[in-house]
């Protein structure tokens, strides 16, 4: 395996890009060269406002999804968790901050990053990434809190990457899903354990100069592939990762496959009825339908953001070389996800 890079931006200020095989050491953002689209530089105080950082986990039970997050944006930062059941139906809370009040951002690809509200008690989110795991721990109130890890081998893939975005920015993304996850969430009293041999996990941990207008459609479906089968995850998306490498790849028992560019249809005003995802080459033929959505929709002119994070159940063929038996996803859970930011 070649050494990981120490930092992601190099001393001229230009990026690293393509795939990796192991995290830079360092997204070093402030040494980056940020121009406009006719090559003026940017000031300095203009680029904490235009670096954009998230960080999520998602989990993908039989009996329950759940969902947390952590948003910069610069001007705010945002800190949301979500919970679906039958029981519960869907459990939707956000809080958003100015600037970088109560966020705390390690940009180490392995690290530590942190949230926590300055006036509500125990109001907190913390993620910490090493080679061997992604854990999340999270209180949010008295009544919700909660606890999960996901467990890497060394034969483990993790997803690295970074793109150009248009001429003026990049995005780097790193991806962890397909391996085993733990942990237990408590909501009212009531606890939801996740079970390692069979449920399904996702992080997505990226970090960028992303357009001023920024678009993605995004889709996983992650879990166990029947009683005997291997713990699997796809993960597929269009708008943002595709100029010098893409996203699309298929996870099997925590080792990469990679899958050709797709296509999404759905229908932008009723997001829960059925999508299509599929391939050109029929490589990708999958249909997803949701059973609930955690939306925000806000336009302050300035900052907007139509967000759609569809939850559901996958059906239809996944096939990652022409030698192998296609993949039947049938009953997989996940995600499908229609997103739209102004920031």
């Amino acid at each position: 395996m070649p050494p990981a890079l120490r930092e992601l931006i190099r001393a001229d200020g230009t990026p690293h890009f393509g795939r990796f095989e192991v995290p830079p050491g360092l997204i070093n953002w402030q040494d980056y060269d940020a121009r406009d689209a006719m090559g003026a530089p940017r000031a300095s105080w203009a680029k904490p406002f235009l670096f954009k950082h998230f960080d999520f986990y998602g989990v993908q039970s039989s009996q329950f999804s759940f969902g947390c997050g952590l948003v910069r944006l610069g001007y705010i930062n945002t800190a949301f968790v979500y919970l679906y059941s039958c029981a519960t139906g869907l459990v939707h809370h956000s809080f958003d901050l100015p600037l970088d009040i109560g966020l705390t951002c390690d940009l180490h690809p392995y690290g530590e990053s942190g949230w926590i509200h300055p006036l509500k008690s125990n109001h907190w989110v913390k993620s910490a990434r090493t080679p061997n795991s992604r854990s999340l721990q999270f209180h949010w109130g008295a009544n919700f809190h909660g606890a999960v890890q996901m467990s890497l081998s060394e034969e483990d893939q993790t997803l690295c990457m970074n793109t150009p975005v248009s001429n003026t920015g990049f995005a780097y993304a790193q991806k962890t899903s397909g391996v085993p996850v733990s942990g237990e969430l408590v909501y009212k009293g009531q606890r939801y354990t996740l079970d390692p041999k069979t449920d399904g996990c996702y992080h997505d941990w990226t970090a960028g100069f992303l357009r001023r207008d920024t678009f993605w459609n995004w889709a996983c479906a992650t879990g166990r592939l029947g009683l005997d089968g291997p713990l699997l995850s796809v993960n597929l998306a269009n708008g943002v990762n595709e100029t010098c490498a893409q996203e699309n790849v298929l996870w099997i028992n925590g080792k990469l496959h990679n899958l050709p560019q797709v296509f999404f249809e759905y229908r932008r005003d009723d997001v829960l009825s059925p999508w299509l995802i599929r391939s050109a080459c029929g490589a990708v033929d999958l249909r997803f339908v949701p059973f609930d959505a955690v939306r925000d929709h806000r336009n302050f002119v300035l900052l907007a953001s139509r967000f759609n994070q569809c939850l559901g159940v996958f059906s239809g063929l996944v096939r990652y070389a022409e030698d192998q038996d296609a993949l039947e996803l049938d009953g997989l859970k996940g995600w499908c996800e229609d997103h739209f930011a102004r920031w």
